[in-house]
């Protein structure tokens, strides 16, 4: 973007080309990075958000969450900030995306073969099952946001509206508002309820259904129409508007689009294991067929279609029999379960019952982590619930080496700046100084101080906190 013979510059290195996009929360711009001499896309907020602290913080933090997402299906994030110059717009610097939208496709195509779409929705799935590893949710899933690049790779884009683990863990909401794309917005999204991995999923299946059939599943007049047809009106039976589809393809994606989050699918995962099974070469769709990306993704993926779909769901695909509304085998029993647990356990500690509260929600984290996995969100924060109670028992000895795994785990999924691997560092400290090893715990409270310096400033209270605790080393109440 230029102004007469002007260059626009943000950050000191980005120059602004032209613009390329926008959406509810800013404009996206083809850029060109002068250190590294690369173009780049670089994402401002829109100049009437920038007196709004919120966007700010949620424009930033998309930056930072998604950095710690590594997948070939998402952007790669560059860089962030806020400009030089008035007005003052927080920016994102990520990697160009060169390709077609599905909306395009659907433009030129109108309706796309069966395998192409169970391609795509492959792919899209796969991203999901990574970000919702993290409690990343898209929650504003289209097929403006879904590109096709040229060597047959999908990306999804602009995660500005997700929803995520703040560093309190609590979450962003935006009070009042309902904030996404009615004709593929979620009944709970619609209502302001939690938002869950389903919410996306419910978006992925309108947008699967709408590649098959050429048809959107929900178009009223206005947008209060399409919400009132997502809440209570029965989608269009795929298998009426496209009678070839498989039985297990149709039963999958006609419980994505079940009204309650529970009777959906449990997990990207198992989406993605049904749609690999028809997924088709996309050579037609694209003008890079032969390009290193997909010679590679193929060497990687080939032989591990058929086993890892029998794996997930067996050779019969009961669990998506054709009859509409038949409960689907969920993992939602066990991770309710644990939720349940952690909730019990706390109440179990604010009645200074420690030990049974230890007891319940370990035998939850046990049965938790083989299904769900260590690093899943869910479990990680029982961990650090059951690290916590031990500590706040006393039992110091048991308490050190649950902050040990959860820093090791944390540390490789987030970076070591994440707040809550520092929250587990500092915790580890104070557990080797009641253990009387003052060595270690000092040397981990200095690089502890350096990590927060670093992102905070020497005069944050967090630093301040932790540089006290050094030079004091005593656990409280010691002489």
């Amino acid at each position: 973007m230029r102004q007469g013979v002007a260059v626009i510059v943000v950050g000191g290195r980005y120059d602004l080309i032209r613009q390329v996009g926008a959406g509810g929360m800013g404009q996206v711009f083809e850029g060109f990075d002068r250190n590294l001499k690369r173009r780049v896309a670089v994402k401002l907020t829109h100049i009437d958000l920038e007196t709004d602290s919120e966007w700010t913080r949620r424009f930033l933090r998309e930056a930072e969450l998604m950095a710690t997402v590594s997948h070939p299906g998402t952007p790669t994030i560059h860089d962030a900030g806020i400009t030089d110059t008035e007005p003052h717009r927080p920016y994102l610097v990520m990697e160009f995306v060169d390709g077609v939208t599905l909306e395009d496709l659907l433009a030129r195509y109108r309706r796309l073969p069966i395998g192409v779409v169970a391609a795509l929705g492959a792919q899209v799935a796969a991203v999901l099952a990574a970000t919702h590893r993290h409690r990343i949710y898209h929650r504003d899933l289209k097929p403006s946001n879904l590109m096709l690049c040229d060597n047959g790779t999908v990306k999804v884009l602009d995660f500005g509206l997700a929803v995520v683990p703040d560093a309190d863990r609590s979450r962003y909401t935006s009070t009042g508002q309902t904030i996404g794309t009615p004709a593929f917005m979620a009944p709970e999204q619609i209502e302001s309820q939690e938002i869950t991995p389903q919410t996306d999923l419910y978006a992925l299946g309108l947008i699967l259904h709408e590649l098959l059939t050429g048809e959107r599943v929900f178009a009223g007049t206005n947008a209060f129409s399409v919400w009132t047809e997502q809440v209570s009106a029965a989608p269009p039976d795929i298998r009426a508007a496209c009678p070839g589809i498989p039985a297990d393809l149709a039963g999958v994606l006609m419980c994505m689009l079940e009204k309650k989050p529970e009777a959906r699918p449990a997990g990207a995962a198992v989406v993605h294991a049904v749609l690999l099974r028809h997924a088709a070469g996309l050579a037609e769709l694209v003008d890079d067929a032969d390009s290193p990306a997909r010679l590679y993704a193929a060497a990687v993926t080939a032989p591990a279609r058929v086993v890892a779909a029998e794996q997930l769901l067996g050779s019969a695909p009961a669990e998506f029999a054709p009859t509409m509304g038949k409960p689907v085998l969920t993992d939602d029993v066990s991770r309710g379960d644990l939720h349940r647990a952690v909730e019990k356990a706390r109440h179990l500690a604010d009645e200074s019952r420690y030990h049974p509260a230890v007891r319940h929600l370990q035998t939850a984290v046990r049965a938790a982590v083989p299904l769900l996995g260590a690093r899943d969100a869910d479990v990680v924060d029982a961990r650090v619930q059951l690290a916590g109670l031990r500590f706040e028992s006393g039992e110091y000895a048991e308490a050190a080496p649950l902050y040990r795994a959860l820093i090791d785990d944390l540390t490789a999924e987030r970076g070591p700046y994440d707040e809550q691997v520092a929250s587990c560092q500092r915790r580890l400290a104070e557990c080797l100084l009641h253990l009387g090893d003052t060595g270690e715990a000092r040397e981990r409270l200095r690089r502890l101080r350096t990590q927060l310096e670093a992102k905070y400033g020497p005069s944050d209270r967090r630093v301040s906190e932790i540089r006290a605790l050094a030079r004091d080393p005593r656990p409280e109440g010691s002489p």
